[in-house]
């Protein structure tokens, strides 16, 4: 029983060294996002942690064909193994990322045995872009002059801040060609990468003027800094503002400091005078109905009276003749009686 016992043993361990490592997810394809002057980690490892790696490569494809990363020399000095220390790992790690980086990666242990990897490589793009900048600072004090990239974790192949100066732009970082800008420059946040606003202390009115954060001739962001005095404080209150570079000038661009609560009274009173209005055209209408209602019954009544105002006149004519004897001759004499009249009105 147990000779058949180490038979079988001895037949797995031959089988399993035959067969040699068998990468994990074969035949997968996985994506991975990485950004510019960052590092990134491309995974492969053998399904067998218990089994030898014999020849292995990491290609990447190129055209038509597939380039080896570690004869590569755009490559050299920034890919290593993640991990020496455990032989079956054999991710690459690709570090200092440029976007000539992204694409498509193989990593094969045998013939046909392989796992695909593609990287996407994002860079930086500018907030304002293209735009320029209006910042004002204080005699003495320090002023941050403000450019970032869309992604925070992207820090770009290429950084340099300038200033206007005799008719063209000159270097104040990293490299300072201007003899005043030195040890009063640097970058307000170096712990993230895709923030590359510049600090400038110790201001003078000669700093005022005109900036660029310059990344590629494609994205370049325009500054335009106002030095003041500190006594100006308290008629000026700075406040970035951002105008387009392709302006010829700078116009200062309205900021509308209404507070919220004025509109608030002003939407109440134009309210009020709505309701107002309508309640006033409601008693109009209502009143016109009701003069026309009496008017209506006065005419009723009129006509009613006009109808019952009867005059009757009554009058009785008596005439009494006395009766003379015939020898006497005299005239008669007649005698008239009225009645009364009566009206109705």
């Amino acid at each position: 029983m147990r000779t058949m016992r180490d038979h079988l043993n001895l037949l797995i361990f031959m089988f399993h060294y035959s067969t040699g490592c068998i990468v994990s997810d074969v035949g997968q394809t996985m994506v991975i996002t990485g950004y510019t002057g960052g590092s990134v980690v491309l995974p492969c490892s053998c399904a067998d942690p218990q089994t030898t790696v014999g020849n292995f490569t990491w290609g990447y494809h190129q055209g038509n064909k597939w380039i080896q990363v570690f004869q590569d020399e755009k490559y050299s000095g920034r890919r290593v193994l993640f991990d020496k220390l455990s032989p079956t790992n054999l991710s690459l790690l690709i570090s200092d990322l440029r976007t000539n980086n992204q694409g498509y990666y193989r990593c094969m242990t045998e013939p046909k045995i392989f796992t695909d990897v593609i990287l996407n490589v994002k860079g930086c793009d500018l907030v304002d872009n293209r735009r320029t900048v209006v910042v004002t600072g204080y005699s003495g004090a320090s002023v941050v002059l403000p450019c970032s990239c869309t992604e925070l974790l992207a820090k770009p192949e290429h950084i340099q801040w300038k200033y206007y100066k005799e008719n063209k732009y000159k270097e104040i970082y990293p490299n300072e060609e201007i003899e005043n800008y030195k040890n009063r420059v640097k970058l307000f946040d170096p712990n993230t990468p895709g923030n590359l606003s510049l600090q400038i202390s110790a201001l003078t009115t000669e700093d005022r003027g005109y900036y660029q954060c310059f990344v590629s001739s494609q994205q370049i962001v325009f500054v335009s800094l106002h030095v003041l005095h500190p006594e100006e404080k308290t008629t000026h209150q700075p406040s970035p503002q951002t105008q387009d570079s392709t302006t010829s000038q700078l116009k200062p661009i309205p900021i509308d400091h209404t507070p919220q609560f004025v509109f608030i009274l002003l939407g109440v009173f134009i309210s009020v005078l709505l309701l107002a209005l309508l309640a006033f055209m409601c008693w109009r209408y209502r009143g016109s109905r009701n003069a026309k209602k009496v008017t209506t019954d006065g005419e009723e009544l009129k006509r009613e009276q006009d109808i019952q105002d009867d005059v009757m006149y009554s009058s009785v004519v008596h005439v009494k003749r006395a009766s003379t004897p015939a020898h006497t001759h005299s005239e008669p004499a007649e005698l008239t009686e009225y009645a009364s009249i009566s009206v109705k009105r």
